[in-house]
């Protein structure tokens, strides 16, 4: 090197021939510098006369633009940044006059590991890389997929052996099911994987690939022929309950549904719904052929009973069924089908019930009005809650309304009135002009399609209710608690009734024949003669389906005798 010459420093070109700079992934690599030769003394470096800074030479073509400029210390190209999340950590620190200030420092965590110490990095441009987070995705993360063993096993409590501890392994077909089965118990549309359930599985378990709804429906549909045909092969091996029904939507839609019940070799009941379906009308030969096809399809060969509520066109359907399982060698029928018909008996419970209430039609009506009026909007709520606080009446459990479709509702709809009978009465005390007018307005008469439409006959409606009226409500709901009774524990599903039936009816007619008052103690009472009606009322009902012992299904008395804590005891009873 000349004597006299000044020196300056450059970086030296790597490998790759670019240069290293400050903000490079990997700062802790030496910097390589070169002496050059400047120009002589003799030689004057140019200064600015004026403040301006000097002008800057662009080094590539985009500088050319300046808001096409992209920072290269905001750009990231490495590929580990697909599996960190970066973030602002904010911490306390003090400047070189020591006030407290605000320390911002960059750093990443990775999205695979919990929160924690462990997978967070720093990440400023100027001081750290990404080997550091390269080595842990590759070598040191224990939840990145691709490390995952499948034969590792972890603890886990099982709940359905007390919490016991078990060795589970990771498994992503596994999983996939126990995703499926939770959108079948749950009601689940198959779009709820989306958004929320993603990243709440993002971050409780974050090796489940979770799935798109269109593969939870094909794993859905090859669940659903896989257990089809295991149910199909264990029914074979069993005789087998059936229950069916029809009803018509208000969209003038028939529809039937099929349940069997069986019990295994454990003693265990199962009920299963084998066919949901549309049916064109309610005519016995449909029914008849629409069960027949679902038995064939289910491979079901060993049918015990058909349980079906009391309408014509159910014992037409079974008869025509019977004929043709008769004639099929394939079916093994007991007893060649005589004692397969099962009448419903909640349903013959509810008719009953039904036809006793026609004589207390009236009452009910007035009963049934007035709850209407009270749940028809929040302002007569309020009022009528105002007249039980007045009354001294606990709030707890106010009226309802009864249900036509639904059993024993009425009965509920009475029981909860009669607690409010001094509120309802407190009511009309006070002169309550929307009250009292309620029942001035005609009735509301209702068209084909469930629509109020104008009353024609322009009859006001039934109520307030009396005293009478709720004399003849507690007489009749103390009636109805035996038959309240009986429908719940006749319309049970999960576990076998066929030993209590012969008991439950038993009780109708007790209770029955209870309501009628010997001559030497009749009064001649109003209220005495309506109970005394509505008892001949269903007591002809009842006879109508359990006169003698032919009208029961001797399956019933069977299951009596089965009983261990009866067998015998009330043979004699017909």
């Amino acid at each position: 090197m000349a004597r006299g010459k000044k020196v300056a420093a450059r970086p030296h070109p790597t490998a790759s021939g670019l240069e290293d700079s400050s903000t490079a992934t990997s700062p802790s690599a030496p910097l390589q510098i070169e002496a050059l030769p400047l120009a002589s003394s003799s030689q004057e470096v140019p200064t600015p006369e004026s403040d301006e800074a000097p002008a800057q030479v662009p080094t590539t073509a985009t500088q050319s633009d300046p808001s096409n400029v992209v920072s290269s210390a905001t750009i990231k190209r490495s590929f580990v940044w697909e599996h960190f999340k970066e973030y602002e950590n904010v911490v306390k620190g003090k400047d070189a006059e020591g006030n407290d200030i605000d320390i911002v420092k960059k750093r990443a965590y990775c999205i695979y590991c919990p929160r924690g110490k462990i997978g967070d990095f720093a990440v400023d441009s100027s001081k750290n890389g990404t080997s550091g987070m390269i080595r842990h995705i590759n070598q040191f993360c224990r939840y990145y997929p691709p490390n995952v063993s499948k034969s590792q096993r972890v603890l886990v409590g099982d709940k359905s052996l007390g919490n016991k501890l078990t060795a589970v392994a990771y498994d992503q077909d596994d999983y996939l099911d126990a995703c499926v089965e939770m959108i079948v118990i749950d009601e689940l549309p198959f779009s709820f994987v989306k958004k929320g359930f993603n990243r709440f599985c993002t971050r409780v378990c974050p090796l489940f690939k979770v799935p798109s709804r269109r593969k939870l429906v094909r794993n859905f549909l090859s669940i659903y022929d896989a257990q089809k045909k295991e149910l199909s092969k264990t029914m074979k091996e069993y005789r087998v309950c059936l229950t069916t029904d029809t009803w018509t939507s208000i969209q003038n839609i028939n529809y039937m549904v099929l349940t069997a019940h069986f019990i295994d070799v454990n003693w265990k009941m199962h009920k299963r719904v084998i066919n949901f379906c549309v049916i064109q009308n309610h005519q016995g030969a449909t029914i008849g052929r629409l069960i027949e096809c679902c038995l064939l399809q289910w491979e079901i060969e060993k049918v015990l009973t058909i349980t079906v509520v009391n309408a014509s066109s159910n014992k037409s359907a079974l008869e025509w069924l019977r004929s043709k399982m008769n004639k099929c060698s394939s079916y093994k029928t007991f007893l060649g089908g005589k004692y397969m018909h099962v009448r419903c008996t909640a349903h013959i419970t509810n008719l009953i019930v039904r036809h006793g209430l026609k004589r207390l039609q009236k009452s009910v009506l007035a009963i049934r009005n007035v709850v209407k009026y009270v749940r028809s909007s929040p302002n007569r709520l309020d009022s009528f809650r105002k007249a039980v606080e007045k009354e001294k009446l606990p709030l707890t459990g106010l009226v309802c309304l009864d249900v036509p479709t639904r059993r024993n509702s009425t009965y509920l709809m009475l029981e909860a009135a009669l607690k409010f009978k001094k509120a309802f009465a407190r009511m009309e005390e006070d002169d309550d002009e929307l009250y009292l007018g309620y029942f001035k307005e005609p009735k509301e008469e209702y068209g084909e399609e469930g629509n109020v439409v104008p009353s024609k006959n322009k009859r006001n409606r039934v109520g307030p209710p009396e005293e009478p009226d709720w004399d003849k409500a507690e007489i009749f709901v103390d009636l109805l608690r035996v038959f309240y009774d009986v429908t719940l524990r006749v319309s049970a599903s999960l576990h076998p009734t066929v030993h209590t039936t012969f008991h439950d009816v038993v009780t109708m007619e007790r209770n029955i024949e209870n309501l009628f008052i010997a001559p030497e103690m009749a009064t001649g009472s109003d209220t005495e003669n309506v109970l005394i009606d509505m008892a001949a009322n269903m007591r002809s009902k009842f006879l109508k389906y359990y006169g003698g012992f032919t009208d029961l299904n001797h399956l019933v008395i069977v299951g009596l005798v089965l009983d261990a804590r009866f067998k015998l005891r009330n043979y004699t009873h017909f």
